[in-house]
């Protein structure tokens, strides 16, 4: 059922538009400014982050984590008029470990969500632990051979240490706490990577965790990526076996268990459920779960094509001693697959970020964008691997370092363009960005955004001051960067403040379900679709995209270009779809499911106390 609502603009302020640029300068200003030292982020150790609201204020704060596994809080705060970030981190509790009070907990990436439905950003807190991989022995040169003691008993490299993978349940504040009647859920495994988003469609977010190679350089067994099931309050218990979606500790075979570095989500086929993208490592082909709406999943990365490209000898460049790969081992090294409707044609599209070497030949997959053919084509995608013109720096011994992408409307013209942060290597990886001319047109304006970001750690994208443009926090990494390429004693990083001033109008956009029985109270899998300026684009509100927990600010976002006005606002909530019209533009718009109006301010709202 749709339901309409109509407004009026007599009901609002008057609109201003923003002053133009007036007349051009020679050399203009780059649209981006780090600030990352005013803003209170210099010198801190920062290779991932994440946006989140965690105090309720309306405002984006900042979980951020380096090269080791302690996390940072950092809360978004007004000083002399500016935002700036204020270190949250001992008063959040985020590290602190419940059972030894001199003790600290730690954590390989967070994913947000609303696990309890109370109106706060909770926390799953994601362990990489890498207990059952045995020492090799040193007699024997390949490294093949596990390490055994005197009572013949294998000799692991890591003891466990008892630390797991977290629930972290929010007070509201940005003070979390171990839900610890919850920890036995969640195995010591090489978790990598997570996303929160509701399955079985019972207003209770559910909980998939990717995990990664079971004993990295000895086999390619991997641990089974896992889901788990919301109960509500921030428990979970495991659903993977009776979803469909245990797979086995076996080698290239088709229910064999892949090495998982990214999990994305996403409603692919447009049936109103939410699916499962996995970026898989290792030159194994990607997974696509289908959510079959009874409860499991079927794998159909194959006819969607997300498994991988169709160059699959195997084959390496002439002059190499390798041997060709078999067929299972001719994919990609896939970190994150980020999905939207990037060309407004009604079906999600989705790019994948991927490591490649020039030394792998062309079997070895290149980051791609994938365009969703639509319902006539059974939501299809046709591979694009040659839309972004790269260039390397050599024709044999190159990388691409592309483990991180997200699709952003950075400019506010209603198209939205891809950000693409490489790095890892030391020929030519940076922060780049792509700007959306038309389908299938991306022009590259790096230099005109005013990056010169080199080894690009994680990115996230918010509008963390609330001035109608996105900006964007990338961490760094030092992985492979020669001594003399390193800046300041940590790999710190850069909050990049959106200062393109071009007119363009936009619309910020907050839902909240109505929790158990309805949609999450996050809105995680809702669906929106603004018409304006002969447009119309959607968004779906989503927790992760990508590796090492990989996700912007869920709030939506929309730029309507030249256009005052929205024609209409679609929300598709599970329990139906409601549409407001004539919505005025430049402002921050909540929806409450089941709400007869939607609430309008030219402020960022608030959670009501």
């Amino acid at each position: 059922m749709n339901t309409k609502y109509f407004l009026t603009t007599a009901c609002f302020l008057a609109l201003s538009a923003p002053a133009g640029l007036g007349a051009q300068e020679k050399k203009p200003a780059p649209y981006f400014t780090d600030v990352s030292a005013e803003a209170g982020l210099a010198g801190v150790s920062v290779q991932n982050a994440v946006w989140a609201d965690l105090n309720g204020d309306g405002y984006a704060d900042c979980l951020t984590w380096g090269s080791g596994p302690v996390m940072n809080v950092f809360l978004n705060t007004e000083k002399d008029g500016k935002r700036v970030f204020k270190d949250f981190t001992q008063e959040s509790g985020i590290n602190h470990n419940p059972d030894i009070s001199t003790g600290t907990r730690v954590a390989s990436f967070v994913i947000a969500g609303d696990v309890d439905n109370d109106g706060d950003m909770d926390l799953f807190s994601g362990l990489y632990c890498e207990f059952e991989k045995p020492k090799t022995d040193p007699a024997d040169k390949k490294g093949e051979t596990p390490l055994k003691d005197a009572a013949g008993n294998i000799v692991y490299e890591k003891t466990d240490n008892g630390l797991r993978s977290e629930i972290l349940l929010n007070d509201g504040t940005g003070r979390f706490s171990v839900r610890k009647d919850n920890r036995a859920a969640f195995p010591p495994e090489t978790a990598s990577s997570g996303a929160f988003f509701d399955y079985d469609g019972d207003g209770v977010l559910d909980l998939f965790v990717g995990n990664w190679y079971k004993e990295y350089g000895l086999s390619y067994i991997s641990y089974p990526s896992r889901l788990y099931k919301g109960l509500g309050g921030g428990m979970f218990s495991e659903a993977t076996e009776d979803a469909s979606l245990l797979t086995q500790p076996t080698e290239g075979k088709p229910d064999s268990s892949r090495p998982v570095y990214g999990v994305s989500h996403c409603d692919w086929n447009n049936d109103g459920l939410q699916d499962v993208l996995i970026s898989v490592y290792g030159r194994q082909a990607n997974r696509l779960w289908k959510n079959n709406g009874d409860g499991t999943f079927t794998d159909a990365a194959v006819e969607a094509s997300l498994d991988g490209d169709e160059i699959r000898h195997g084959r390496y460049p002439a002059g190499s001693k390798r041997e060709a790969e078999q067929e299972w081992r001719s994919h990609g090294n896939t970190f994150s697959a980020a999905c939207a409707d990037y060309d407004n044609d009604g079906d999600m599209d989705v790019f994948l970020g991927e490591i490649t070497h020039g030394w792998a030949g062309e079997a070895s997959d290149r980051s791609s964008l994938l365009e969703n053919l639509g319902p006539k084509k059974g939501f299809a995608f046709r591979r694009y691997a040659d839309l972004l013109g790269r260039v390397h720096q050599s024709t044999v011994n190159w990388n691409q370092g592309d483990m991180r992408a997200s699709w952003a409307d950075l400019d506010n013209d209603g198209r939205q363009d891809l950000l693409l942060a490489s790095g890892d290597y030391p020929d030519g990886q940076y922060l780049r960005l792509f700007r959306q001319v038309k389908p299938l047109e991306l022009e590259e304006i790096t230099d005109k955004a005013g990056f010169n970001w080199e080894s690009s750690g994680s990115i996230s994208i918010a509008d963390y001051d609330n001035d109608g443009r996105l900006d964007i926090l990338a961490g760094k990494s030092w992985m492979r960067m020669p001594a003399n390429r390193r800046s300041g004693p940590v790999p710190a990083a850069a909050l990049f403040h959106n200062d393109l001033d071009n007119g363009n109008h936009w619309l910020s956009v907050k839902l909240a379900g109505s929790g158990e029985g309805g949609t999450n109270k996050g809105a995680v899998g809702a669906r929106v679709k603004v018409k304006a300026g002969g447009l119309t684009q959607q968004r779906e509100v989503s927790t992760s995209h990508g590796h090492s927990g990989l996700s912007d600010e869920q709030v939506l976002h929309f730029g309507l270009g030249k256009a005052a006005k929205a024609d209409s606002i679609e929300v598709i909530w599970s329990s139906g779809d409601v549409t407001f019209e004539n919505v005025p533009a430049d402002r921050f718009v909540k929806i409450v499911q089941g709400a007869m109006t939607p609430e309008i301010s030219t402020k960022p709202f608030a959670r009501k106390k």
